[in-house]
């Protein structure tokens, strides 16, 4: 876990040299302290991890060029949240070993409870998400006339092959491997929508 904290925190510092702002220094220091915190093996790294993700519509790229609405900011934040907990638990899993394999009955009874959770997080998270798919976009030409909205059709692209790559995983036939990659580019569409403006 900590590779991923120590690539959020490049990813905040990449960003601080085009947008300084005070919201996004603020979240280059939890993600920094999170990632101090998970390589000491101490069990307080959800609270600045969380705090970081939570802020991190606020500190973009996107939020600095055009601000937008407090509940358009909230929706947002539990956007990031949601697909955390989503894509974070596929991360997690899929660096797991199963002594059994993920046929086995511990894996089996692992799945159903993560499952339970991804199932609950994947719906906040597509709904959030088409909220601020039209907070953001004017029209639907903006999906393949503009960077951005073409990068967010990548972005749902992926999280569809990832409903189909879960779906598969649950009956013993996937890989959690791909799954795991599939989410990485998700989260890399994810942080290249924080940087790009949206259509004007």
């Amino acid at each position: 876990m900590h590779d991923f904290l120590f690539a959020a925190w490049v990813g905040g510092l990449i960003l601080f040299i085009g947008v300084h702002t005070w919201l996004v220094a603020l979240r280059i220091a939890a993600e920094v302290l999170a990632w101090i915190l998970c390589l000491r093996g101490t069990r307080f790294v959800a609270p600045p991890a969380v705090f970081a993700a939570a802020i991190l519509p606020l500190a973009s790229h996107a939020a600095a060029v055009q601000p937008v609405a407090a509940g358009a900011e909230f929706a947002d934040a539990v956007h990031v949240l949601s697909a955390a907990m989503w894509a974070g638990g596929i991360l997690a899993l899929a660096s797991l070993r199963p002594p059994e394999g993920w046929r086995g009955e511990e894996a089996r009874v692992l799945l159903e409870r993560f499952g339970r959770v991804a199932v609950i997080a994947f719906g906040v998270t597509a709904l959030t998400g088409l909220l601020s798919a039209t907070e953001h976009l004017n029209e639907l030409s903006d999906l393949w006339s503009t960077t951005y909205g073409v990068v967010l059709v990548l972005k749902v692209g992926g999280v569809a092959l990832m409903v189909g790559l879960s779906a598969l995983w649950r009956r013993g036939r996937g890989s959690a491997a791909a799954e795991a990659l599939v989410a990485i580019l998700v989260v890399s569409a994810t942080a290249a929508l924080a940087v790009l403006s949206p259509p004007a």
